[in-house]
């Protein structure tokens, strides 16, 4: 008799009309300072009602200003930068 698959596929609903994720790249000079080591900053919102997350990139990584590391926001803006 044969042995039913150990692990059934799994589905994953999808969203009809998903929160768009918008990325801006700002310069960091102008809003940080000119002397600053900031690579990358952008402003990211998560949905059209999201609040405004500020995200860096400097000697210390990617991070949100306000949420830190873990925060949604810095995958989106590292796959923005990405291209």
């Amino acid at each position: 008799m044969p042995q039913p698959p150990s692990s059934a596929p799994t589905s994953r609903q999808l969203e009809l009309f998903p929160d768009p994720v918008i990325v801006e790249a700002a310069d960091p000079r102008t809003i940080v300072g000119p002397r600053t080591r900031v690579r990358h900053l952008f402003r990211v919102r998560l949905g059209r009602a999201s609040p405004v997350h500020l995200v860096f990139e400097d000697r210390h990584g990617w991070y949100c200003e306000e949420h830190g590391r873990a925060c949604p926001a810095v995958a989106a803006a590292k796959e923005h930068a990405r291209g």
